[in-house]
């Protein structure tokens, strides 16, 4: 069961109260009176608890008008799932009367903002922002398009492997579970099949339904350790739909699914398939799953959706292998939640001043957790105090810095969801050829973005 907000709140007060959270300080001139900023956020889709994350959205514009007394600010929380969030912004930004002055958007989508000639550069503020010159480089490469920089992240995701110790003790699986090579996640899942055949053998995620969002969830950690890693041609400027890479992905997605090692299509696909596994993990319905780092955090006393206090013990943790165990020998998909100014705000060192108290060490070590991130700063990720609330992001931290996001390029989503096309279709019909399911990827890009933008590897 959910705790309750106040029950949420009280714990995050006393974990900084301790000292955990640090501390920063930060001055500015205060403006004219009777200013209103304006701040646009995801309500439902980001915070694990819609309410924590309400008050922690709250916190911050207390902060901000702590030493901005003068200014007025305009919440503007957007509910509903990922697209919704999407859909809504982009309504808002299509009149600086509707447009929040600093909003919070997913940067694997930035791209379609910054093409729409929607967003600010900050380049000239995080030059000497702290936050920003702690984060590794991957991190900052996410919303750095030639050169600009339109937004700062405030929490990332990594992606492993999540396994039952006890699931795996029934199949003979030894423990402690390190698998060096996509086969041998396959025999694992296998040996769970046989012994435990009423467990969800492997949650390996996709789905149309999901969005653009569900390839950085699933197949794109799997095409980062393929023999093809290729998504964009830089050398070319194409999509790539075709290479040696996505065909073992695909076959890969094809093979779990002809052997029944999957979870149902139904609970696989669904458009909140994505929290599915951190409730049903705790029940001892799943083998191994493909997992966030968000998903271990939800166990936590604080977060309680739901709380687990044995998942450290019961649950195990492990990097995805690369397909044939060749270096680094792990691979992930890198996401997160940027917040950006809007181009035509005629407040925009206002709103970077926000933006300098969301970026915090307190706050955004709280926003982790609320959230289920990864703190974008290197040096906060590793904090003790930090990782002491959910020993799993120790292990996720060491993946962290090999995790890479996606190109920052025109058209990604339309890549992302051919890609997610091609996987779900041999999940639904594993009959289909890897032949075949290029063909649906190759054709929905195609169709999305025009054939002199793609391209084959093969």
């Amino acid at each position: 069961m959910r705790q309750s907000l106040s029950r949420t709140m009280r714990n995050l007060v006393a974990f900084a109260a301790a000292g955990l959270l640090g501390a920063a300080a930060f001055a500015s001139p205060s403006p004219a009176a009777g200013v209103t900023l304006k701040i646009a956020y995801s309500s439902d889709w980001v915070p694990l608890t819609p309410e924590a994350g309400k008050a922690w959205w709250a916190d911050l514009v207390r902060q901000f008008k702590a030493s901005h007394p003068g200014v007025n600010v305009q919440q503007i929380p957007i509910p509903g799932s990922y697209a919704d969030v999407e859909n809504r912004l982009s309504l808002l930004f299509r009149s600086p009367s509707t447009a929040p002055d600093v909003a919070e958007l997913s940067n694997q989508d930035i791209i379609q903002w910054i093409d729409s000639n929607y967003l600010a550069p900050i380049t000239k503020w995080v030059a000497t922002d702290p936050s920003w010159q702690g984060m590794p480089p991957a991190v900052q490469a996410e919303s750095t398009l030639d050169g600009q920089v339109y937004g700062i992240s405030h929490g990332e995701n990594d992606i492993a492997l999540l396994y039952d110790k006890a699931i795996f003790q029934k199949a003979g699986i030894p423990l402690p579970w390190a698998p060096k090579t996509w086969a041998d996640v396959l025999a694992a899942a296998r040996k769970i099949k046989a012994s435990s055949p009423n467990v969800w053998a492997f949650w390996l995620p996709t789905g149309t339904a999901q969005g653009a969002s569900a390839a950085s969830y699933g197949p794109n950690s799997f095409l980062l350790g393929s023999s093809d890693p290729t998504i964009f041609d830089t050398k070319t400027q194409k999509w790539v739909v075709d290479s040696k890479g996505i065909r073992e992905v695909i076959s890969l997605y094809r093979t779990a699914s002809a052997e029944g090692l999957l979870a149902p299509a139904s609970q696989l696909l669904n458009a909140n398939a994505i929290a599915t596994p951190p409730v049903d993990i705790p029940k001892h319905m799943i083998g191994i799953t493909v997992a966030g780092n968000w998903f271990t955090i939800q166990w936590t006393k604080q977060i309680s959706a739901p709380y687990y206090p044995n998942g450290f013990s019961q649950i195990g943790l492990t990097p995805i292998p690369t397909i044939g165990g060749a270096a680094p020998e792990m691979a992930s998909s890198l996401s997160g939640w940027d917040c950006v100014i809007y181009r035509r705000s005629k407040q925009k060192e206002l709103a970077w001043q926000f933006i300098q108290v969301v970026q915090i060490k307190k706050n955004l070590l709280e926003a982790a957790l609320l959230n289920g991130w990864t703190p974008p700063v290197s040096a906060y990720a590793e904090d003790k105090a930090w990782t002491a609330i959910d020993p799993f992001q120790a292990g996720f931290q060491k993946i962290y810095p090999a995790a890479i996001g996606i190109p920052v390029q025109s058209g990604y989503t339309a890549w992302a969801m051919g890609f997610v096309t091609a996987t779900e279709a041999v999940v639904l019909n594993p009959k289909l050829s890897v032949d075949d399911a290029v063909e649906k990827m190759k054709a929905y890009v195609t169709n999305q973005l025009g054939a002199d933008e793609v391209e084959a590897l093969k």
